[in-house]
């Protein structure tokens, strides 16, 4: 049997497990958020103002929303045209972690560095819950596969590819996406001792083009903000949107001093973010990376490839030194911890046979954990069977009689066996997991009670400088804000409130009635009292349509 067919078998498991995700809903804040903001630039036909809450939204770059609003206006408006452009993007970064590990190792170590990526647990997590992230990692790996193009081969045509990457990469997240690029190329040349490129014109030229890649960006910002000096925005007046951009977003956040300010943050925060999210190749990448640095110390291996290293490593020291600290920021040097941690796994059959047992024990504990916690969680949740769960798991038996058929060596069977179990997980995940809980998105389903039961109906929402990003994504119609001052007399007004609000409506004895009562959790904020099904009741909210009287 080819040996082709256990990779492809794979990728086919892998992309079937995707499109589940991909329906499902979206989980608020961020995600809802962020495609609130595209609906609103969709409807309105507006690719200049990013609008939230009713006011002008200052955070994140346009791009994102520009190609969300894009697939709205293709596909219309859906959890499909929302997660689409994130996950093509996302899948795009793989086939350039394919071609730029082939070309710098070998195409055995480049299927095993697709395979991990696209198998991480976060990865395969930020494919269903889409924010800047799944388009960064795509477009930072890209960026980097064009420039060692260039690098390689000095074809101009490579750098202005190379470049224009980069400058998505900065319109999706700003300048700080460069880091990993930067950081990359710089310690390769200063590894190899390639101490003329460091400072070739033809960087100075990069830049130049980066520049003028952004400018659609530069030009959005200049016509919301800096051309409206008399805009309030974050409590304050003249605020620059290229300045917020270029500066404040970016080196503001990482000093704490930008307008959007955390307390503080653990400077091992990355670090043991990493050993979950990236499961389950997460211990074999500590190993590796020791490993290679070990190799490399007393005396460069010079055939060896260096941008991986430091475009993962400089990452996660600039990243943990940040006072921002959220786990999905390491998904954007996933590709390199792939590549660093698929070299080793092929080197394990020569090079570090030594270590053979020690990734046995790894690897299997791991399968282990990832079997044992679908039936604990299936008695703990006690949710719907779903049938196309019975069909991952035939695909699954199918791929591992693929791998045993094959006769791979040992490391590699293995490796195969970890990803299947994953795979395995994850499609319990989307298919069991999130669909329970999902059922507890109280804003979703009063938004989708409305569409069919109140669509004539205006809603409102009371402007409590609170967020519904669920409720308004989903709604067919647009929603007003009210000022909780200015709610009397507002006699068959439809409101969207939750508990807090319906009591200041009997603080201010404005006479309801209440149309219908949603149960809500916040998602995003797990906790086992919510997972468990005898306990569920006890951590869920309320959440209501009512009608003023």
């Amino acid at each position: 049997m080819n040996k082709k067919i256990t990779f492809l078998t794979l990728i086919i498991l892998i992309s079937i497990i995707t499109i589940i995700g991909v329906p499902l809903s979206l989980m608020p804040p961020d995600a809802a958020l962020y495609a609130t903001i595209s609906k609103h630039m969709h409807l309105n036909n507006d690719f200049i103002n990013l609008y939230s809450l009713g006011n002008d939204w200052l955070d994140k770059p346009h791009l994102p929303f520009w190609l969300t609003a894009l697939s709205f206006k293709v596909f219309g408006i859906s959890n499909f045209s929302y997660k689409i452009p994130g996950v093509l993007i996302f899948f795009m970064g793989i086939w350039a972690t394919f071609k730029f590990t082939k070309e710098t190792y070998n195409k055995e170590t480049a299927l095993i560095a697709s395979i991990i990526l696209s198998t991480s647990l976060h990865s395969v997590i930020s494919n269903f819950d889409v924010r800047a992230e799944a388009y960064l990692t795509g477009f930072i790996i890209i960026s980097l596969y064009w420039l060692y193009k260039y690098i390689t081969l000095r074809k101009f045509s490579y750098l202005i590819i190379g470049c224009f990457f980069c400058s998505l990469a900065v319109m999706t997240k700003g300048i700080f996406g460069l880091i990993p690029i930067i950081a990359a190329i710089g310690g390769h040349f200063i590894v190899k001792k390639e101490w003329k490129e460091i400072i070739n014109p033809m960087w100075i030229i990069a830049f130049l083009l980066i520049a003028i890649f952004i400018i659609p960006e530069i030009y959005a910002l200049y016509l919301q903000f800096d051309a409206h000096p008399e805009k309030i925005i974050f409590g304050r007046k003249n605020v620059s949107g290229i300045k917020f951009f270029l500066w404040d977003s970016q080196f503001g956040r990482f000093f704490n001093t930008g307008p959007i300010q955390k307390a503080g943050g653990d400077i091992f925060f990355f670090l043991h973010t990493i050993i979950w999210a990236f499961l389950p190749w997460s211990l074999l990448f500590y190993i590796a990376t020791f490993f290679k640095i070990k190799r490399n110390v007393k005396k460069v291996q010079q055939k060896e490839e260096f941008y991986s290293i430091f475009a993962a490593l400089t990452s996660i020291l600039i990243f943990s030194l940040s006072k921002f600290q959220l786990a999905h920021y390491t998904n954007i040097i996933f590709p390199f911890m792939a590549i660093i941690t698929a070299d080793f796994i092929v080197k394990l059959k020569d090079k570090y046979v030594y270590f053979k047992k020690a990734y046995s024990i790894i690897q299997w504990f791991l399968i282990g954990i990832s079997i044992l916690i679908i039936p604990l969680l299936y008695f703990i949740m006690v949710p719907s069977f779903n049938f196309v769960f019975l069909l991952i798991f035939i695909l699954c038996i199918l791929a591992i009689i693929i791998v045993v058929k094959n006769k791979l060596h040992p490391i590699n069977r293995l490796f195969y066996y970890s990803a299947i179990s994953f795979c395995f997980l994850y499609a319990f995940m989307f298919t069991h997991f999130y669909p329970t809980l999902f059922k507890y998105q109280g804003g979703v389903h009063a938004a989708k009670f409305i569409n069919k039961n109140l669509s004539n109906e205006q809603i409102y929402l009371i402007d409590n400088n609170g967020h519904n990003f669920g409720f308004e994504f989903y709604l067919n119609s647009s929603v007003k804000r009210i000022s909780n001052k200015n709610l009397s007399n507002k006699t068959n007004y439809i409101f969207y409130v939750n508990n807090k609000e319906l009591d200041f409506l009997d603080q201010e004895s404005i006479r309801y009635k209440i149309i219908k009562t949603f149960n809500s959790y916040k998602i995003t904020r797990l906790k086992g009292k919510f997972v468990n099904k005898k306990t569920r009741s006890k951590t869920l909210k309320k959440v209501h349509l009512v009608r003023l009287l």
